[in-house]
């Protein structure tokens, strides 16, 4: 198991995290204060830092990560990414309605006519797209960009827990120290978190192995965001109750987690393996091998 980059990856983006987290309980911070517009880029890029770091010190002859390009799918790698999280977050405030805890509220009742709503719309998610999607990018060239693609050239099994794990870890500090996905107690609100992180770590690998491309990672992960903290609770009362809605809630989690299932079902009924998946999308620009390294290096 390649153990140095991996813990390079995640000593620097957890470290980070956990200043962010001590910063911002001295301050008397969280995740929805005005300083978080500056505080989240640097967390999120973080894991790019030790992407960066680990390829120019442990892992200098590694070269098969998966590329920034429009992919296999072409356009397609959009849909996934916007899709998936719409159906799930749907599904989930649909049931929340169901039962009773949220209910029909756009903009906290401020919204009243269609006019408000379209233009709320219009601006907030092209602001929310810009900016989400830069702070997605930080975090996906260290996690789906790196780490997994590293993983899986080095035969690790499990490797897309592993990924979900590091991530977990790098939340984790944010949870302690910052309100992230707060559903009531901290002990839940990590293993919410954890629960969260695995199958998303699946999905988001899947979508971009698919595509050969990093992007759909990306997006799904600014969708995501977008969609899980700001636009299903600016529409609905209710998801404040981050133990059932709100992001990483049980409604959205159990979601998420029968679509991963689904789509793993339906890669063992094509005869698919995550290793074939893997390999196919990391022959790289060069066309090499995945796991192929520069002269002089080997593959950990």
């Amino acid at each position: 198991m390649p153990w140095r980059p991996l813990l390079v990856v995640v000593a620097i983006s957890t470290g980070t995290t956990t200043a962010i987290a001590a910063l911002s309980a001295w301050m008397g911070w969280s995740v929805r204060s005005p300083a978080w517009a500056a505080l989240a880029p640097l967390a999120m890029w973080s894991p790019a830092l030790g992407r960066s770091v680990a390829q120019r010190t442990v892992d200098r002859n590694f070269t098969s990560t998966l590329p920034l390009r429009w992919g296999l799918t072409g356009p397609r790698l959009l849909v996934w990414p916007l899709i998936v999280p719409l159906t799930v977050y749907g599904a989930a405030y649909a049931a929340a309605w169901a039962a009773g805890f949220a209910h029909w509220n756009p903009g906290g009742g401020r919204w009243t006519t269609g006019t408000q709503i379209a233009l709320n719309l219009l601006v907030n998610l092209a602001g929310l797209g810009v900016f989400g999607t830069f702070n997605a990018l930080g975090e996906e060239l260290g996690w789906r960009g790196y780490l997994q693609p590293r993983l899986d050239t080095a035969g690790v099994r499990n490797s897309v827990a592993v990924v979900g794990l590091a991530w977990a870890a790098f939340h984790t500090p944010l949870i302690l120290g910052a309100g992230y996905v707060n559903s009531g107690g901290l002990l839940t609100s990590i293993a919410l978190s954890l629960a969260l992180n695995l199958p998303l770590a699946f999905l988001f690998a899947y979508g971009s192995y698919r595509s050969a491309s990093l992007w759909p990672a990306v997006f799904f992960h600014s969708f995501h965001n977008t969609i899980s903290q700001w636009l299903f609770p600016k529409f609905f009362a209710g998801g404040e109750n981050e133990f059932w809605l709100g992001e990483g809630g049980l409604l959205p989690l159990s979601g998420y987690v029968v679509v991963s299932v689904m789509v793993y079902v339906w890669m063992r009924l094509h005869g698919q393996s995550w290793e074939a998946l893997a390999r196919r999308a990391l022959e790289t620009q060069a066309g090499e091998p995945a796991g192929s390294v520069r002269p002089g290096g080997h593959s950990r």
